[in-house]
């Protein structure tokens, strides 16, 4: 079973708005918050199969811009998008 059926088996939820993440707890117990949250970037990356994708481009656009972070986010967003 996957990590996201999981969550949603305990009546919660990861929403995603474009590249951000939100848990909704459910019925969690706080031992499986806080897995979640130590594997959040697995988690992120079950609910939106680009994320690796899109987090590596952030960072190229961020440090071999220089963008700032915020910035180098959106239009990595934008980039990942397109394909």
């Amino acid at each position: 079973m996957s990590i996201l059926a999981r969550i949603r088996a305990n009546g919660g939820d990861v929403i995603r708005d474009e590249w951000r993440f939100r848990l909704l707890p459910g019925r969690l117990k706080p031992d499986a918050i806080s897995w979640i949250r130590a594997n959040w970037q697995t988690v992120c990356n079950e609910v939106w199969p680009a994320y690796w994708f899109w987090l590596e481009q952030a960072a190229f656009m961020e440090f071999g811009g220089p963008c700032p972070r915020a910035e180098a986010e959106r239009r990595a967003y934008a980039e990942v998008c397109r394909c």
